[in-house]
């Protein structure tokens, strides 16, 4: 403790200095969400049914060229086995005909040869009848394998388009959830944004008016701090200015009496009274 705190005259130091607190601005998160996407797959029974439906109108459809196509290997094939037939029918024949002719006491040598010529002929003409009955019965044939197939390919492509729009409405569906998604995102982030930078510049206002308000606060407090030590001080000062004086005047009242007084004996009281006489 030094002596101006004996006195009572310390001087006020104090720091009148602090930090305002500052305004933050508060940024939304603005990710947004992802949106929930279905996905559509054809079913394993309509894939099944769908080739069924396809091999049955490609069996169809080939097997309708065979029957409407006279020079296919079906007819070949008939050709071949009604020929077979008709000519071991001939032979038959023939051998009977020469077996009858020979109990007769007729026959061989040319005249087998006749009949058998006779009879192949007559195969050759019922090998071609039967050929434009068997063209026939498989033109009919072909048409109605040509309409069954192309029934068949009907449906599968009524299945195969029923499938692919329902497929597609599901991929619509998906791009307008990604797109309400991407956009609902968009604005929210646009809201997001606008919102911070007003915030900014409603915090950039507080925060200049809290450090103006900190500066003010902090000048008037040191003035009035250092306006009060010299207040003080002046007080010190009066007051010994004001002791000093008074003793000074004392002194300086009493000096002159004595002065006064011894002046007086020297000039007139002195010259009546002895002192070694006891008396004047």
């Amino acid at each position: 403790m030094g002596w101006r705190d004996w006195l009572g005259i310390n001087q006020l130091d104090q720091n009148f200095n602090y930090t305002p607190q500052q305004a933050q601005a508060y940024k939304y998160n603005t990710r947004g969400y992802d949106a929930t996407l279905g996905k559509y797959s054809t079913s394993a029974n309509m894939k099944n049914f769908m080739g069924q439906l396809e091999d049955q109108s490609k069996f169809g459809f080939g097997k309708a060229k065979q029957l409407m196509d006279p020079g296919s290997q079906y007819y070949k094939d008939q050709r071949g086995f009604m020929t077979e037939d008709m000519s071991e029918a001939v032979s038959a024949l023939t051998r009977g005909q020469n077996t009858q002719l020979s109990q007769r006491g007729v026959g061989g040598g040319g005249l087998s040869s006749l009949l058998k010529a006779s009879n192949l002929r007559g195969v050759g003409e019922q090998v071609r009848q039967g050929m434009r009955g068997i063209q026939a019965t498989g033109l009919q044939a072909g048409v109605g394998a040509l309409s069954a197939a192309g029934q068949a390919a009907s449906a599968g492509g009524r299945m195969a388009t029923a499938d692919a729009s329902m497929n597609q409405q599901q991929a619509l569906a998906n791009q307008s959830a990604t797109n309400a998604a991407s956009q609902f995102g968009a604005n929210w982030a646009n809201i997001s944004n606008q919102d911070y930078s007003t915030q900014q510049y409603g915090a950039g206002l507080a925060n200049a008016k809290a450090w103006n308000d900190q500066q003010q606060y902090a000048l008037n407090m040191d003035y009035q701090q250092s306006v009060g030590n010299r207040n003080q001080n002046a007080m010190f000062a009066n007051s010994m200015i004001g002791l000093v004086g008074g003793g000074l005047t004392s002194w300086m009242g009493q000096s002159m009496a004595n002065s006064y007084a011894m002046d007086q004996w020297d000039h007139g009281i002195r010259n009546y009274y002895d002192p070694t006489s006891g008396g004047p």
